[in-house]
């Protein structure tokens, strides 16, 4: 099965209203497990290269690993730079042979976030690699150790108007860049919600019925189970996951070194249990989503 990029899957899920999720590749063992779970799920997958989550892995090494998985996968897989902040970074990535890039210039000027991403798209796509912009500002972060993201209360307008997406703009900056699909600011944060969610699915809605490439959440982690079709069913098609299934993972593991069936656990034991936990959490947040059987 070709390695494809995100805007196949995207279409399609866009189309059936399902989630593909998007996962981090940030080692072999969670590449290996989540391709196992979509093999067997026959469920579409990206995989994701975010240097801030792994700064000690270069790219260099983890895009090619994540590329290599995904051209020898038995269903479709697409990868994609997660955040890359810069042209440098989006370039790196396409030479390093990622299908998709995503070029976050949320913290621009809105006018020169339009100018920074057309040009990255004019790059990606002479080359044939799709690419992910963002507008509006997602709060949080997925490499603090604290429950830091904190959603907005619903009074809070003027934070609202100024982080939210508007969705106006977003039908302007899709139009002027020629992305192939949006992330957006509706109440989503990055890393685990504090407090009761502030999900605006109204303005989900709105910018679905505006423009008509696939729509994109991070921070997804955390949310009830009923709550991630009510998402897609509102028009998110690609649905950033990691901070939560990174801290399953650890518990797993602490599970395993603490109740050990067996004397003298040694690393190459971690690396199996690792494959397992992986491959059986990407199941369920496949189920989650909806996406299994559709590819």
């Amino acid at each position: 099965m070709p390695l494809v990029g995100v805007k196949e899957l995207l279409t399609e899920a866009r189309a059936k209203q399902y989630g593909v999720p998007s996962l981090l590749g940030g080692n072999l063992e969670m590449v290996v497990g989540q391709i196992s779970a979509a093999e067997q799920l026959r469920a579409p997958l990206i995989m994701t290269f975010t240097q801030e989550v792994t700064p000690k892995v270069p790219m260099e090494l983890g895009m090619p690993l994540l590329v290599n998985a995904a051209r020898r996968a038995k269903v479709p897989v697409a990868t994609i730079l997660d955040h890359g902040k810069s042209l440098e970074a989006v370039v790196r990535a396409i030479l390093l042979g990622s299908s998709s890039v995503m070029f976050d210039g949320s913290t621009l000027s809105y006018e020169e976030n339009v100018r920074q991403t057309k040009e990255v798209v004019r790059v990606a796509h002479a080359v044939g690699v799709d690419v992910e912009a963002e507008l509006g500002r997602i709060a949080g972060s997925s490499i603090e150790t604290g429950d830091v993201a904190m959603p907005m209360e619903s009074s809070d307008n003027d934070s609202r108007d100024n982080m939210f997406t508007d969705p106006e703009l977003a039908l302007d900056f899709v139009e002027r860049t020629g992305i192939d699909a949006l992330a957006i600011s509706f109440g989503n944060v990055h890393g685990l919600y504090v407090g009761e969610p502030n999900i605006d699915l109204d303005r989900v809605r709105e910018i679905y019925s505006l423009v008509k490439v696939p729509l994109v959440m991070h921070g997804a982690s955390g949310l009830a189970d009923t709550e991630y079709q009510r998402i897609i069913k509102s028009g998110i098609s690609k649905i950033n996951y990691y901070s939560v299934m990174g801290r399953r993972a650890t518990d797993d593991i602490r599970r395993l070194l603490v109740n050990p069936v067996q004397e003298g656990i040694v690393y190459h034991d971690i690396i199996s249990r690792a494959i397992d936990f992986f491959r059986e959490d990407t199941a369920r947040v496949m189920r989650l989503m909806g996406c299994i059987g559709a590819v």
